[in-house]
């Protein structure tokens, strides 16, 4: 009797025992096999990551990949899909690079490891790209993107000095222009006088031979350009002026546009910083 119910208590015992074990295989995730129960790509996190990616959900498909990662060391799956996500959406290399290295640590005998190490240097391309003066692809590269650099500002600047010159050589055009007019008038109101009617030429210009200017004792001069009297002391600059077109409104010419900008050296950088509304001295 003694004997039976020693038996009795041992197999409880055990059954116990037994039961304390099941109970901590299941809860720990493993079986008996000696390998995973559910394959990492019918993992719901998996499924539910994939599901958020064809609907353009980044965010909520990389925190699905990230709870599989947390849950399994064997995620080769889940590191690929975050590497694609920080490498094309978060613009985070760096992240790119890590998960890419960890797909290969985890499958590296995998059919698309080729197509994920061309991945983690397009990822060490697009950071190096992002560091200020770091080179692209080596020193040699980043030389020559400098000498390129160097002659695009070359050729600006080269192109802003001819600008300048063709500006002053019309700005002198116009002025040459404007005195010979001026000059041309005084010869012709002189020449319409009654004076020199065909009645009135004298015998020289009859003749053919030249005629003896009476000049009364006094040399004569070539007319000079009239020059405005009526010249204000300031001008404000209007819309479309320039330094010519405003020397030609006070002064008949654009020739003096010089002496304004002279006389403005304290309001003017250069003779195109005109601002509409500025006031400007004008010389006499």
């Amino acid at each position: 009797m003694i004997a039976s119910l020693r038996d009795t208590r041992i197999l409880l015992t055990a059954l116990f025992a037994l039961s304390v074990l099941f109970y901590v295989l299941s809860a720990g995730g493993c079986d008996f096999g000696g390998g995973e129960a559910v394959k990492e790509t019918n993992e719901p996190s998996f499924v539910r990551g994939r599901a958020e990616l064809r609907r353009g959900n980044n965010a909520e498909a990389m925190g699905a990949f990230m709870k599989v990662i947390d849950k399994r060391k064997d995620a080769p799956e889940s590191h690929f899909e975050l590497g694609r996500l920080y490498l094309d959406h978060m613009n985070d290399p760096i992240q790119a690079i890590y998960h890419f290295r960890k797909y290969l640590e985890l499958k590296p005998n995998s059919q698309v490891s080729p197509m994920v190490m061309q991945m983690i240097e397009t990822a060490q391309k697009k950071f190096a790209a992002s560091l200020p003066q770091t080179p692209y692809d080596s020193n040699i590269k980043y030389l020559e993107l400098q000498e390129i650099v160097e002659n695009l500002r070359r050729q600006n600047l080269e192109l802003k000095k001819k600008l300048a010159a063709s500006a002053e050589t019309i700005d002198a055009l116009k002025a040459t222009q404007t005195v010979r007019v001026q000059s041309a008038r005084p010869a012709e109101s002189a020449q319409s006088r009654p004076g020199h009617s065909g009645a009135n030429r004298t015998e020289g210009e009859r003749t053919g031979a030249p005629a003896r200017a009476d000049t009364g004792g006094v040399r004569q001069t070539s007319p000079s350009p009239v020059v405005r009297r009526d010249v204000p002391s300031t001008y404000t600059v209007q819309a479309g002026d320039t330094l010519s077109t405003i020397s030609r409104k006070i002064y008949g010419t654009a020739n003096r546009w010089r002496d304004i900008f002279s006389a403005n050296r304290d309001r003017l950088a250069t003779p195109e910083s005109l601002r509409i509304g500025q006031t400007l001295k004008i010389p006499r």
